[in-house]
Parts: structure tokens; sequence; C-alpha cells
């Protein structure tokens, strides 16, 4: 089944630098300018709690607290932005509208509004709509490169193909780091390359963008697992730190066993959420003299499909061959010597297919 296109929202709290965080100490600030009141503080209580609550992906929760804070406060456009996120987030694009419509009207020009509105316009093919609101983004946001990310998806949608591969470079001229439009660029010039003798007519734009999502998937693990395990994964201390900056959830060990199956002694762990899945991420330490380090992130529910690109994008990105694949039951396993600045590790890639669990293990030491 291919999987459905993401594009990339400002979230409220998923993402760096992010509006909820903000709109909260906007809350406060303007509270302290025109002099405390009860309401006024009981506003930013609730709308704090509620970004807290999306945060850890209570998305029910969030909800209850936005719809009271809009109750308290029914001026605040950071309040209808940040709810219309939570109706995003659960899929529901009519309802993001309205409240983005609404934060726009009572804050024109709101920083991403008008993005992740023609986001929910484009999820829903009211593509022309959407256009127009990711054409205003990049207005009043040039340097904002997921504008431009966004605008190509629309643009692939509409046939565009063209004015999509220069939204793509746009966006990474303004971001060279952006792997993901790097992957979705080149993955429509593959496509474009191999439709060109029959013409626009037979290019299957639905296949083109679940071709750029797959590709986006692929990367994004692959990033998370090199910003966590592979970066921090023999120290509790630094994983603590990225999980404080990401707002990750604190597990207990009973769930983190069950979704990581790691066979190590557990001392921390962590779930979270982004716009691709949920993920669990784990740190432990064996009881070997001197211990054995083992970071483990495992995603699920994922398309089976993705394991074998997984697989062929680790071994690319990372220069390793496999160095075994021992047979475990129930899982598919490669292992690999990874040399590192911090000595060799061992790391597994281990696809689970009755769960659909896709898990990557660091070990730092000779387990």
């Amino acid at each position: 089944m291919p999987l459905a296109l993401t594009p990339k929202c400002y979230l409220a709290i998923l993402f760096a630098g992010l509006i909820c965080v903000t709109g909260a100490s906007l809350a406060r600030g303007a509270t302290a300018e025109r002099g405390e009141s009860a309401e006024a503080a009981d506003f930013a209580t609730i709308h704090d709690r509620a970004a807290a609550d999306y945060m850890k992906g209570e998305l029910d929760d969030a909800l209850a607290g936005f719809n009271a804070a809009i109750a308290l406060n029914p001026a605040s456009a950071l309040a209808y932005y940040n709810r219309g996120n939570v109706y995003y987030a659960k899929g529901d694009y009519s309802a993001a509208i309205h409240d983005f419509t609404e934060a726009l009207r009572i804050s024109p020009g709101l920083p991403y509004a008008n993005m992740n509105r023609g986001n929910a316009l484009s999820n829903l093919g009211r593509l022309d709509e959407a256009l127009r609101d990711l054409d205003e983004a990049v207005r009043l946001q040039p340097e904002v490169s997921d504008s431009y990310f966004n605008r190509a998806i629309v643009h692939v949608r509409r046939r565009e193909l063209e004015q999509a591969l220069a939204d793509y470079e746009a966006a990474i001229g303004r971001d060279a780091e952006d792997q993901e439009a790097a992957s979705a660029r080149q993955r429509l010039v593959d496509l474009l390359g191999a439709t060109k003798e029959g013409g626009l007519a037979t290019v299957d734009t639905a296949k083109i963008t679940a071709e750029i999502a797959h590709s986006r998937q692929v990367e994004h693990l692959l990033r998370l697992v090199a910003n966590t395990c592979i970066a921090h994964g023999d120290s509790l201390e630094g994983l603590t730190t990225l999980a404080l900056v990401g707002k990750w959830k604190p597990a207990p060990k009973e769930e983190l066993t069950r979704r990581s199956a790691t066979a190590a002694q557990i001392d921390g762990g962590w779930t979270f959420r982004d716009r691709f899945g949920a993920y669990a991420l784990v740190h432990s330490e064996s009881n070997h003299k001197p211990p054995v380090y083992v970071c483990s992130l495992t995603t699920q529910p994922i398309n089976p499909h993705i394991f074998d690109d997984v697989k062929a994008g680790f071994e690319a990105r990372f220069g390793v061959t496999p160095h075994d694949t021992p047979a475990w039951p129930g899982q598919q396993v490669t292992r690999y010597q990874l040399a590192h600045g911090k000595g060799n590790l061992l790391t597994a890639l281990a696809f689970t297919p009755k769960h659909g669990a896709l898990t990557f293990r660091i070990y730092l030491g000779n387990p």
C-alpha cells in the first residue's frame, strides 16, 4: 500500500522553534503588560498544559485544553492556531482549516498559519486554494525552506512537475542540510526521467507523491538513528538531554521492554511521536565487565515494504556491508560493524513482521 504524502507542518510542539512554545511565552508576556489577572493567568496555564499534552502525543487531552483556553480567551489567534494543529494531527483537516482561518482572521500574517492551512487544503484535494496559501507563506517567510517543500507537493499533485522541482531546489538552497528535500528532489528527477518519452499525460502523480513520501520516511529514520543512538548511545545523560529538548515522554520499563524487545538491563527510555510515526528509544546496560551500552530505536507499525530500502539506505549512508545475518526466530536481522569515533559499533537492524516493528540497536563494547 503506498504511503500517504506527509507535508512538513509546524505542528505546534513537534518541531524546533515552535509556535506553541513561543505562543505560550507570548501569552504570558501579553498578560504581564496589561497586568496579571486571574483569568489571564488561567489562560496561560491551560494553554501551556494543552501544549504539554500535545508534546506527549495525548491529542484528546490537548484538544480539551485548547478548547478551554479558547473559551477563556476567544481572541487568541495562537490558541486557535494550536488547536488547528491538534486537529491536523488527528486527521480532521476540515476542522484544522477552520481554526487556521480563524487564527488568520484575528492575526493576519501569523507565522506558519498559511503554510499549515495550505497543507490541510492539499490533503483534502483543494489544490488551487492550497497553492494560494503556500504562495502567501513563501511571500511572508521567504527564508523558510518548508514552505517551498510543501508547495512542491502541491505542484506535483497539479502535474506542474518543473515548478515542483524548482521548489525542492529552493528548499535545499535555504537549508543545505535538509536531506528530506534532497531525497524528494532526487526521486522526482528519477521519476521525471522515466516518463520523459511518454509525455506528461503518462505521469502518475499519485505514484510520484507516494515514492517521495517513502523516500522521506527512509531518510527520516536514518537521521533519527544517527542523531540518537549513534551520536549518544553510550550516554544516558546525552539521551536525556535530547529527550528534554524533544519533549519525549518517559516510559515505564515494562512498556519499553515490550516495545523494544531489548535483552539488556534498561536504564532509561522514552516514547515519542512525530509526523512519521511513534517510537520507543531505550538506553540499557548489560552485565558484562566492562559493561556494554545498548541504544535501541523501535518504530511501529511501519510499512513492511520499507525494510529493504531502510537497509540499503543504512548501508549507503554509513558505508557498511552486512557483518552477518543471524537466524532470530520471528525476525529478519542484519548486523553491521560500524566504524565510529568512539570505536567500532556493532549495529543490528531487525524487522519483526508480526508486529510490523523496525528496530535499530547500537552496541558500544563487545556484546
